[in-house]
């Protein structure tokens, strides 16, 4: 399908071209499609891919049938702050966590087809030209010229290099040598190879793997033989598992941007003592077998019996892992990349356990053997490759060299990133690839923007769908004038409420999924008990106070404790911590030393107080005390004029404001307010509206992450917002005849809210008998 310019926009030089339809252009124009829904204005977009259709690109067209994709499902999403979208989109699930890349190229089919959707519904012009550009000019008034393979040009104001990666090529002597594929994709060209031929594929890693598993899907009963200088395969994927610990990842990060000094070294003795630790010690799994197949089968074993705890400390440096590169100077660089790339790849990118045991079996059977060496040629006289290796000679009349990606610009055979250095447009950068903004991707040029294998100098970790997610995000954010996201370290503090908790278990995952990382402080759960021991409030207080905090703190919270959160709709705070490796402190007052240490210990941009009646320490509250580290307040309840109105139903509200030096609570300078119907009964009332509250501590981390103020100054008429004192509730309740708390409405919130489905009956149940319980001793107590 394509489209003619005329039809596309009538000031073509302020159009955005996208020259890429794969995975990579497809999420920059996802992003693009968020922010016209949020009101942008996006010029019109002109979209230049040479295949058809566009979205699958050559990794996951029907040209590479045959293969799975190497990275689990739940990583794959295209929007950057859904990874699990692919998910949920598959139909089947048969095919586990790692379906064909055909499954995956009819997902980004899909994608372009709703974006298109979305597009004409938002009035956003989006077109595709079928052509491949060979150039590319920049002009004196910033406008650039695209010239197609034929000589037809395409003006722009800004273009994106969604080229995707380019397959490295060692080997260059004996490209153009019959037999030789310089590169196993697509995976269709290796059906010319006869069944019965010695093949030697060149590399171990992933795509020498998926080389082998072709062949060998395909009928190939000859010989084949893995040549890499490591001789090893890439270890076994465990299933997934949650880190524990994974805010210490981040922290680390902080930790060197802060002070880069010796920070190869610091990086590398952190992140082992952090694999120590959740590996309990236990160091064999690093250790070199007497044989590839020894290694493989004692890999393949222990990730099927879930003993490959280490590989999730890995997998959770994925966000961070750019930032811990960007801090590393360049000789650390280039140490890293001569003597660690390797063993890096081979154990941070494991294979799935269904292709490790297809390769375990074709090592058992002597089809396939693994070998270290590095030097072959063709030998001439005899029409044959011929290699040596540490086991001796290898010949093969069929070569495929499977290295993985290529990032020196000098061996990338594209006219239009060689017109680009040539002209100055991009400008290699030292470690491999386009030196780009760390933050947007863009190239020198400016409005010249790349990403994928490209950029790897500036990124080291580009290749996987998560990254090119979260980069295809940057550069759609710097096409609409929004400034780059900081990753914000975040304080929250939690009362014992139930409103907070619930305002709580949606927020984190959230802040978690703009790549921000929460930390949780909790204050105690006891109940309030006056002086002298007796309870002399009124009974409708002290069961405010069960209903409101008591049973959720001191009864569901321990029977969900060692339950995952699997299935339900929230998470209580332990759950919360084992699933997402957040940090939680327990804090029975505030005013301890240790709340101050762990805030400078974890680098703490921000605070956020949610339904917290306990006054912060000084040293605390002052430790936030400046426009750079706010401490922000977030206070809700029942608004005054709402009860007292007859008419109008009652209305739930939230406020914002910041907390000033030596704990002054600040004007306010945020309220909404959501209704609630005419149950003037609480705390269930607010399961339907402590989503508000998310919202508005959720819109000021994003200003705050973008370097935006949070306000000009106090909001005007926020004086009058008002809420209802839990004394004023009860007077009103009293005098008005209306109970004060519903209790089979709060237990019903509590089950629908943190139980997963085949749990709700028994957790109803046993919360029914503990408020039958507290009720009896409430009876007995009045009696006495």
């Amino acid at each position: 399908m394509g489209s003619s310019l005329s039809s596309v926009s009538d000031s073509p030089t302020e159009s955005i071209v996208i020259v890429g339809a794969g995975a990579s252009g497809i999420a920059v124009l996802l992003r693009l499609i968020d922010h016209a829904k949020d009101g942008k204005r996006i010029p019109p977009i002109i979209v230049v891919e040479k295949s058809s259709p566009p979205g699958p690109g050559l990794a996951y067209s029907p040209a590479c049938t045959g293969t799975i994709i190497n990275m689990h499902t739940d990583t794959m999403g295209l929007s950057y702050n859904d990874p699990k979208h692919f998910t949920r989109w598959r139909d089947e699930l048969e095919s586990g966590p790692f379906p064909s890349r055909s499954s995956y190229g009819e997902y980004l089919e899909a994608m372009w087809s709703q974006i298109l959707s979305e597009a004409q519904k938002l009035g956003l012009s989006i077109s595709i030209i079928q052509d491949e550009v060979s150039d590319i000019d920049r002009h004196d008034n910033g406008t650039f010229t695209l010239t197609f393979g034929g000589g037809n040009n395409l003006p722009a104001r800004s273009v994106i290099l969604a080229l995707g990666n380019f397959t490295s090529t060692l080997n260059t002597h004996l490209i153009d040598r019959p037999g030789f594929f310089p590169s196993p994709w697509p995976t269709s060209q290796l059906t010319a190879i006869p069944t019965d031929a010695s093949v030697l594929i060149i590399g171990s890693r992933l795509s020498a793997v998926d080389a082998a598993l072709f062949l060998s899907k395909n009928g190939h009963q000859g010989s084949m033989t893995f040549m890499s200088r490591s001789g090893r395969l890439p270890k076994v994927q465990g299933d997934p598992e949650p880190y524990p610990r994974r805010y210490t990842l981040h922290t680390l990060a902080r930790d060197i941007e802060s002070n880069p000094a010796d920070a190869l070294v610091r990086l590398t003795t952190r992140l082992m003592d952090e694999i120590d630790g959740v590996n309990h010690g236990d160091w064999t799994w690093l250790q070199k077998h007497a044989s590839p197949l020894a290694e493989l089968q004692a890999d393949l074993h222990a990730a099927k019996a879930g003993n490959a705890h280490w590989q999730t400390v890995l997998r959770h440096t994925a966000p961070v892992i750019e930032r811990y590169w960007r801090c590393l100077s360049l000789e650390s660089q280039k140490l890293f990349m001569a003597k660690f790339l390797s063993p890096w790849m081979r154990y941070r990118h494991g294979m799935p356990v269904q292709n490790a045991q297809k390769i375990l079996d074709l090592l058992q059977t002597s089809q396939l053997s693994v070998v270290a060496g590095e030097a072959i040629h063709w030998d001439e006289e005899e029409g044959i490759f011929v290699a040596q290796t540490t086991t001796g000679m290898i010949e093969a009349p069929y070569v495929i060299e499977a290295t993985g990606q290529e990032s020196d610009l000098d061996r990338i055979p594209s006219p239009l990133i060689q017109s680009a250095v040539r002209k100055g447009l991009f400008t290699p950068h030292p470690m491999g690839g386009v030196d780009v903004s760390f933050d947007t991707l863009r190239a020198s040029a400016p409005g010249l923007y790349t990403m994928g294998s490209l950029t790897r100098g500036t990124h080291f970790y580009v290749s996987a769908i998560d990254r090119v997610a979260a980069h295809a995000a940057r550069i759609a954010d710097a096409l609409v004038g929004e400034p780059p996201v900081k990753s914000l370290q975040i304080a929250i503090f939690l009362g014992a409420d139930l409103a907070s908790h619930l305002t709580a278990s949606e927020l984190v995952p959230r802040l978690l999924a703009e790549g921000h990382m929460p930390f949780l402080f909790l204050t105690s759960s006891n109940p309030t008990t006056p002086a002298g021991g007796y309870d002399t409030r009124p009974f409708e207080l002290r069961e405010l106070e069960f209903f409101e905090s008591e049973l959720f703190r001191k009864h569901l919270c321990l029977k969900l404790k060692d339950q995952a959160v699997k299935g339900a709709r929230h998470a209580t705070v332990e759950q919360m911590q084992a699933a997402y490796g957040i940090l939680v402190q327990e804090v029975p007052s505030l005013k301890q030393a240790a709340i101050l240490d762990t805030l400078q210990r974890n680098y703490i941009d921000v605070g956020i107080l949610l339904q917290c009646s306990e006054k912060l320490e000084k040293d605390v509250t002052n430790y936030f005390s400046s426009a750079s580290r706010p401490l922000l307040a977030l206070d809700s309840g029942i608004l005054q004029t709402s009860w007292a109105g007859k008419d109008t139903g009652i209305q739930f509200g939230y406020c914002m404001r910041t907390v000033e030096e030596n704990g002054v609570l600040g004007d306010m300078f945020e309220t909404r307010a959501s209704p609630i119907g005419d149950s003037r009964a609480i705390p269930s009332c607010v399961d339907g509206a402590y989503e508000v509250g998310v919202q508005v501590a959720f819109d000021k981390i994003k200003l705050l992450s973008r370097g935006r103020e949070l306000r000009s100054g106090p909001l005007h008429g926020a004086e009058d917002t008002k809420y209802l004192t839990k004394d004023q509730l009860f007077r009103h309740a009293r005098s008005r005849g209306v109970p004060l708390v519903d209790g089979d409405r709060v237990v019903e919130v509590l089950v629908e809210s943190f139980a997963p489905p085949q749990k709700k009956g028994e957790l109803r149940k046993e919360l029914d008998e503990v408020v039958r319980e507290w009720y009896a001793k409430e009876n007995v107590g009045e009696q006495e």
